[in-house]
Parts: structure tokens; sequence; C-alpha cells
């Protein structure tokens, strides 16, 4: 309770505008995008050979998107503060789904909501995810509102009050009112809406975009606006996509890593292969036929990113009939990656590429053509969008947050940005097996990654892997003689990170 007050009263601290209209003119619109689960790779733009995504596209084809983006914690709770703060989780004390932020008037919200900006949020919040006190909370920090609570629904009734709800004036009153049975399958039953729901209206399709057109119509006209819209999909479960791709991709074969494979799967740690998301990796490893239980399940995948995709067009085409699109940003990311049986894996959670690395683009239609459709491979962060976001509406970036402004890159981005990072997830899910998360610590350099499994001994304890040359994560060099310099390096530089990051 002591928290709550605390984090209460940043809230009220973030809640008055400290600039006047007068200087609030020439700010841009910013529009953060945050997709769920959305591997790097799962994009037209990125190189996907299966998936069509035109309007992220036109993002990138318009834009700055960052080759090699990813993130401190894979796991919503942690990344979606994190990305909220510009803290590593050490700093904002999220490791888990109960924990709030610790302090709410740092995040890139509060701040520019204290800069006279006109804020709102849609969807999936993610921290604190079921305490309603506390959403209530984050509600009322807005001036406009649509979170959803938990995992958020793919499904809601059109009459449900979460839809109905203005997001202005009742604001702190919009939980869903759909029956608890479809609330607890996140309005989804096989791979439609669930039969308790009247009516269901779909969220990436349907109630995203509307409510992207009421935050537009209810805004302040005299104020420049952040509008941060958090998407469910295409996070499980899978079967919610909208009923307009249930076709797209039948019979299609998804490409398959050589990490995708039974060898791999098998040679991953006794510890590992016990963990959360490996019973079903390990499927997806051996089974490679054209309509097994891979191909089906990631077809369905898919279909949730074209849901996503479409949401994007609409977005786009509402500003550019609003007359808003020549002075508005579009940020684009998701909160972590996606394993998809590689190494015998689902889900994320470890350090892994598939797991870590996500897509990130920046559109700013002011800039210069000869900034338009370039790509950065500098090692961005979500710890960096914060402080980027406040850059570019011209806020002071308080110093609490850990992450760089990412807007010289977006000038210069050939231009030297960090050598490495640190990753760290800590949160354990539940301590038997098969749900058990390992608990994990590391450090990627542009050309190496370091892993240590902290609540493990013996030789499986670490991984090292020479990225240059293993892309797919197959060697682990720890025990190899002819690497205990380069480990013992690693080593270090995880221990100096760990100790100085709080």
């Amino acid at each position: 309770m002591k928290l709550i007050l605390v984090v209460a009263a940043a809230f009220s601290l973030a809640a008055g505008p400290a600039l006047s209209a007068a200087s609030s003119p020439a700010k841009p619109n910013i529009i953060f995008l945050l997709a769920d689960d959305l591997r790097w790779d799962a994009l037209s733009c990125a190189g996907n050979p299966v998936l069509k995504t035109p309007n992220v596209d036109r993002l990138a084809a318009q834009g700055t998107r960052f080759t090699n983006a990813f993130l401190t914690t894979a796991i919503c709770c942690v990344s979606r503060a994190s990305i909220l703060s510009g803290q590593y989780a050490r700093r904002h004390g999220v490791n888990d789904f109960r924990t709030p932020l610790r302090s709410f008037a740092e995040t890139y919200p509060a701040q520019l909501r204290a800069a006279y900006y006109y804020t709102g949020f849609i969807g999936k919040w993610g921290v604190a995810a079921a305490n309603r006190q506390y959403f209530q909370q984050c509600a009322a920090a807005f001036d406009f509102w649509a979170g959803d609570m938990g995992q958020s629904s793919y499904w809601h009734a059109r009459t449900c009050n979460y839809l109905v709800n203005r997001g202005t004036d009742d604001r702190t009153e919009f939980f869903c009112s759909c029956p608890p049975s479809a609330r607890q399958r996140e309005g989804v039953e096989g791979t439609g809406p669930h039969p308790a729901l009247t009516d269901p209206v779909h969220a990436e399709t349907e109630f995203v975009p509307a409510k992207i057109r009421s935050f537009l119509d209810q805004r302040s006209v005299g104020k420049p606006f952040c509008l941060s819209v958090s998407f469910k999909a295409p996070h499980g479960p899978w079967g919610g996509f909208a009923p307009r791709f249930a076709r797209d991709f039948e019979g299609v074969a998804i490409p398959r890593a050589e990490s995708v494979s039974e060898a791999e799967a098998l040679r991953q740690p006794k510890f590992l292969r016990a963990s959360l998301g490996s019973e079903n990796g390990l499927r997806y490893a051996q089974d490679a036929s054209r309509d097994g239980e891979r191909n089906r399940q990631l077809r369905n995948y898919y279909r949730l990113i074209e849901g996503v995709d479409f949401c994007v067009g609409e977005l786009l085409r509402e500003l550019d009939e609003r007359g808003l699109a020549d002075n508005t940003i579009v940020i684009f990311t998701s909160d972590n990656g996606q394993f998809t049986g590689e190494h015998g894996f689902t889900g994320k959670w470890l350090m892994h590429e598939e797991s870590i690395r996500t897509p990130m683009i920046v559109f700013d239609p002011r800039a210069p053509a000869a900034q338009r459709g370039q790509t950065c491979d500098a090692l961005a962060l979500n710890i960096d969008l914060a402080p980027t976001i406040l850059d570019l509406a011209g806020v002071a970036i308080p110093s609490a947050m850990q992450g760089q402004s990412l807007r010289p890159l977006l000038r210069h981005p050939a231009q030297p940005f960090r050598d490495s990072f640190f990753y760290e997830h800590l949160y354990a899910h539940d301590p038997n097996p098969p749900r058990h998360i390992e608990r994990s610590e590391g450090v990627r350099t542009r050309d190496w990654k370091y892993i240590v499994y902290l609540d493990q001994t013996g030789p499986d304890r670490e991984e090292l892997f020479h990225l240059a040359e293993d892309t797919l994560e197959m060697r682990n060099l720890a025990a190899d003689p002819a690497h205990q310099d380069r480990l013992r390096q690693m080593r270090r530089q995880h221990q100096q990170f760990a100790a100085t990051l709080e």
C-alpha cells in the first residue's frame, strides 16, 4: 500500500502542465506503436519471405529502421516498464506482473503531459496488470485512457463498458463488462470470438482504430499530442486473429532456421529443456511437415501480424485525412521477440536473438528526403525509446533515465553509439517445471554474447557465442580452451554492468 501511495503522489505531481500554450505550436505530435511478441524478422521490410506488411513497410520506407534493436528484459511487464521509464529493471523495480513502477513522474507520458502535451493510451498496459486501484491511477494520469487490464482481450462485446467508455471524463471507470468466461479466455475460443460475447468486436481491426479516432476527436486542438497504442497482437492465443485473415497463408510452409531441429533442442541444458515453453518448442522442432503443428501455429501468428499492419494503415489514413500527417512522428516497435521452435523453445524470456531482438522504426515526416528510408545498425534498446520521445518533443530527459536518445542517429545513422548492453531476467515465474523461467543475465556486444544462469552451477551455467561466426547461437564456446580470455573479459563486463546500473 505504501508503494501505491507513492505512485499516486507521482501521478498527481505529473498531472499539471508546466508550460503555456504559447510554447507548444512548433512541437510535433507523437504516436508510439507497441506490438506484443513481434519478432524483428516478422515484417516484409525486414526480409520476411511470407508476410506482407505494407503499412509498417511504409513507415520504414519514409523513416529510419533500426536493424539491431534489442530489449533489456524479454517479458512484457518488465519491458513495458523499461519503455515507459527509460530504465533497466534494476532501477524501475518491476520484475514481475504484480509490481508497479517505483516512479511514474519520470516516465515519458508523465513528462510530456507536464510539458503541455495532450496524452492518451490505448490497449494493453501490462504493468501491475491485475491491480484495479493502480490501473485507475494510471488512467487518471493521462488525458485519454483506453487501457485494458491483464493480458488484454482480442474480442469484446459491442456493449462492453471498455468499448463504450469515452476515455476522458469517465476514463477511470473503464473496466470490461464482458462475461467472465470470455474475459478468462481473452475473448477467444478456438480461432474466433468466445460464444459468450454478444456482437463481438475485434481489437486490432475494429476497436483500436475506433479508439484512435475517439482520441483524435476529443484531443485539445491547442496542444501537441502523444498517443501510445499498445497492441494485443501477435501475443497468444494465436487464434485471436480477425476473420478477414482466416484463409491467408493456407498451405504455406513457414521457413525454418537450422536451429529449429530436434538435435538442437536436445543439445540444450537439462534445466532449459524443463523450462516454460520447452515442451511446445520441442514439438515444433521435431515436426518439419508442411501442415505440422509449427506451420499451423505460425500461420495464425502471421495472421495476427496482418491485423497489426491493418491498424497501422487505418492510423496513417486518419492522420492524412485530418491534415496531421506532416507534423506527427510515428514510432513502431515490440515489447520482445518470440521463439518459434529455435533451440527447442517457444515464448521468450531467454537471451537468444529470437527472444531479445525486435523491430524498431522511427518515422519523422519533418526529416529531409536524404534521411528517408534509411537503416541504422546501431545497438538500439527499448530503454532508448523514452529519452528519444522526449528529445523529439523538445522536453528535457530526466537524469534517472538510463537509455540514450536515438535522435542523433536519425540524422547520422552511421555515427558511433553503444558497443554493448546488459541483459537481465529475474522473474522465475514458477519454482516447478515445466512452468519455471530460468533467471539469467548477460552481455551482448556486436560480435559476442555472454549468458549466465544465476541459479545454476556446473559447466552449463554459462554460455558464450561468437555471433560474427555463429549467428544462430548453436556453438557454446564457454568451455572451449581457445576462448577463455574472451570468457573472462565478458564476465568482467557483466560484473561491471551489474554493479553500476541500479
